[in-house]
């Protein structure tokens, strides 16, 4: 196991950059429609995602490639994107649970768009999106470290 001497900030960037990239992808998740089968489908991959932007710098890191290319910053958007359904599986299970006429009453009783979402959206998500964001962010460093001490892939 071999590690190199990172310049300041390393470890925060990259963690940074994988939280933004699991946002963003769990973002672009949520904004697709909601279906069961959507639903589901990001609970089968969501553990072998999250093992494999684990084995990730270990599967395509080389001594010459590390850390003078742009590789490693390319690997924390690919883990960010395998760790996302950790945000987005909470978020997209009260969304599915939630009644389907909620927005639409709230509308109704005279509730702009802004006021829907303080009123309705955010308090049924608060406790879901913190638990998936403190996920998301010990992930992150987690994930931010083995790139720094991958792991030896043995054949």
């Amino acid at each position: 196991m071999t590690t190199a001497a990172f310049p300041p900030g390393f470890i925060v960037t990259h963690a940074f950059v994988t939280v933004c990239a699991a946002c963003l992808m769990a973002a672009l998740t949520l904004w697709l429609q909601r279906s069961r089968g959507w639903y589901f489908m990001l609970i089968a991959l969501w553990i072998p995602g999250t093992v494999l932007a684990f084995w990730l710098p270990s599967l395509i890191m080389t001594p010459k490639l590390f850390p003078s290319e742009p590789i490693p910053v390319l690997t924390s958007i690919v883990q960010g994107f395998f760790i996302s359904p950790t945000l987005s599986i909470p978020l997209m299970g009260a969304l599915i649970s939630a009644p389907p006429g909620l927005s639409r009453t709230a509308q109704a009783l005279g509730a702009d768009r802004s006021r829907r979402l303080a009123l309705v959206w955010l308090p049924l998500l608060r406790q879901r999106m913190v638990l998936g964001g403190v996920a998301i962010v010990i992930l992150s460093i987690i994930m931010t470290f083995s790139l720094v001490w991958r792991l030896p892939v043995s054949i």
